[in-house]
């Protein structure tokens, strides 16, 4: 199948995202001389911006490359949760089922840049303690009411403390009774609690880490990858090697995808697209080498962008070789 025509396929595929919802703020400004009191970048404030980041972006990139998104998460009792879950209900193609938590803070990332694409500073604000399990029970009740009307689910997992044990291994035994695929992208010290899943993505150093070895290139990551099956419990394992691509491994089989040459403007997000993409193209059917490649061409895409991003019109354009 063409990539085109796989992108045609994801119309009208129906995605659930639980994870941990972020907002991704940004103050815009040019670099204009180094502060007197500190040797540090005075920034002069042109704009601001703020956008749902973090699962949500996972959600967002769901939408852009045509599917429709239920996300599922929690916001603290907070300005921050406010903007948060009032810009996830404004979001095309998306229902949102925000859950406030007066007892945390909403995860807030803000980054200054300047001169339109140099990150400067990010500052975190943010509470990873796990979730109270009255919170918790809401959260796999949502998963199941959402299920009913699910191809795919993703979790998207930044240790922020929504997916404990408990939620993860809930979710992911009612998506299986009901034959729903499960598509993570864990952290190292959280991945082995997604036993059951079919997919699991991994960048580069969190691949090596769960595998206990050093990744490099292609091969090594391979290698790890198939570490990873067994220490996870998965179907299939893809680990992200930035521009020398992605590679995929089960039991079975393994292979590789390359992503054009593009100039990198912010890395950031590019796993969201990544693991959005893999989600659609795994529920439409098994993992293979065309699904690999379109992940490629996606991240490859947004990574031009400046901040956290999803692919856009011309970028899907481009893949469609329009």
């Amino acid at each position: 199948m063409s990539l085109g025509k796989l992108l045609d396929s994801f119309a009208g595929v129906r995605a659930t995202v639980l994870g941990d919802l972020m907002l991704d703020e940004y103050i815009f400004g040019r670099a204009s001389r180094i502060s007197p009191e500190a040797p540090v970048m005075v920034v002069r404030q042109e704009r601001t911006n703020s956008v749902p980041g973090g699962a949500a972006n996972v959600a967002k990139n769901v939408t852009a490359l045509g599917g429709q998104v239920r996300v599922i998460g929690v916001v603290g009792a907070d300005d921050a949760g406010q903007i948060l879950a009032a810009a996830l209900r404004a979001l095309p193609m998306t229902q949102a089922t925000v859950i406030k938590d007066a007892g945390r803070v909403t995860t807030r990332k803000t980054r200054i840049v300047a001169d339109n694409s140099h990150q400067v500073l990010r500052v975190d604000s943010e509470s990873t303690d796990p979730v109270l399990r009255s919170i918790a029970d809401q959260l796999v009740d949502a998963v199941n009411a959402a299920l009913k009307e699910t191809d795919v689910l993703i979790l998207s997992d930044y240790l922020k403390g929504v997916l404990t044990e408990a939620v993860a291994t809930a979710v992911i035994d009612a998506a299986n009774k009901r034959g729903v695929p499960v598509v993570v992208n864990p952290k190292p010290s959280s991945a082995r609690q997604y036993r059951g899943s079919q997919l699991v993505t991994l960048n580069r150093s969190e691949a090596g880490e769960l595998a206990g070895r050093e990744v490099v290139g292609p091969e090594d990551a391979t290698e790890a990858a198939k570490s990873a099956l067994q220490e996870v419990g998965t179907e299939f394992v893809v680990v992200t090697l930035g521009g020398a691509g992605l590679v995929a491994a089960s039991e079975k089989a393994s292979f590789s995808a390359i992503p054009p040459r593009v100039e990198v403007n912010d890395p950031a997000g590019a796993g969201d697209t990544v693991i959005a993409t893999l989600a659609l193209c795994r529920a439409k059917g098994p993992l293979d080498q065309p699904a690999l490649q379109l992940a490629a061409e996606t991240s490859a895409r947004v990574v031009r962008h400046v901040g956290v991003a999803v692919p856009d019109e011309r970028d899907l354009l481009e893949i469609r070789g329009l």
